[in-house]
């Protein structure tokens, strides 16, 4: 097995321990634990039937189902002690950043929607450019961030501070913001990732990335950067997700090494 599939197969593997003791209904448990072991079975077998292209890209699949299936074990929740703390916890900074125009909200908005885009993208560049090593430890670093976000969920509930809206009652009306609500409707559980997810992956991405083409790396190093600003400006993520998440990013891209 290649690395990157030993990180998920051990993620899978622990996912469906903690659903036993998760703090979910049984019916819930069973579903989780059903559904990660048959996600880590499917990592093990892949690895040894396979031919490596496919394995890599096999490991989308991996990511997400390790984002979908700790929702699984989450009840929709009311408030929770850990969601009035990042509340607060978000009350002050945002007192004191000021309003920004429609063109900065949108192009952050913008930058924000690439998050979707920035796994696939980064992985055909050290594909096409990097060696399988780099392969491996590019999949290492996205997973390893990934999945330290997305598996705390059952235990740290709480939902995006867009819910709840603006504090003063408006949000910035831009088409990119109205289209980015409609996509994560779609593609997400609507739950809040502590730390977030999608920042720790883009920083993780950029790291792994800049080793095996320099230009690819400042780009989305960029896009990480939007990405962060982005997640909360725009009120997807609390500022401590994102705090959090760049510096597990950081430490994900350092661990793959």
């Amino acid at each position: 097995m290649l690395r990157f599939e030993w990180v998920a197969a051990s993620y899978f593997l622990l996912l469906t321990a903690a659903a036993i003791v998760s703090p979910s209904t049984a019916r819930r448990a069973l579903r989780g634990a059903t559904a990660s072991l048959a996600t880590g079975l499917l990592v093990v077998l892949l690895s040894q039937t396979a031919p490596v292209e496919a394995r890599f890209w096999s490991a989308h699949l991996f990511l997400a189902l390790g984002y979908w299936i700790p929702s699984m074990l989450t009840a929709p929740p009311g408030e929770t002690r850990f969601e009035t703390w990042l509340r607060q916890s978000d009350e002050g900074w945002r007192r004191s950043v000021p309003r920004l125009t429609p063109a900065a909200m949108a192009v952050l908005e913008l930058a924000y929607l690439s998050c979707y885009f920035v796994v696939p993208a980064a992985f055909v560049t050290a594909w096409a450019h990097g060696t399988i090593e780099q392969v491996d430890r590019y999949w290492v670093a996205v997973l390893l961030s990934g999945f330290a976000c997305y598996g705390s969920l059952p235990w740290l509930v709480s939902r995006p501070p867009r819910m709840f809206g603006e504090p003063d009652g408006r949000r910035p009306a831009t088409n990119f913001a109205a289209f980015n609500l409609s996509v994560l409707r779609r593609v997400s559980h609507e739950l809040n990732t502590f730390p977030s997810g999608h920042v720790a992956v883009a920083i993780a991405v950029a790291l792994t990335i800049a080793p095996i083409s320099q230009p690819a790396g400042v780009l989305f190093g960029m896009l990480a950067a939007g990405i962060a600003a982005g997640a909360s400006v725009g009120r997807y993520h609390y500022g401590v997700d994102v705090v959090a998440g760049a510096l597990l990013g950081v430490a994900a891209a350092l661990i793959s090494r």
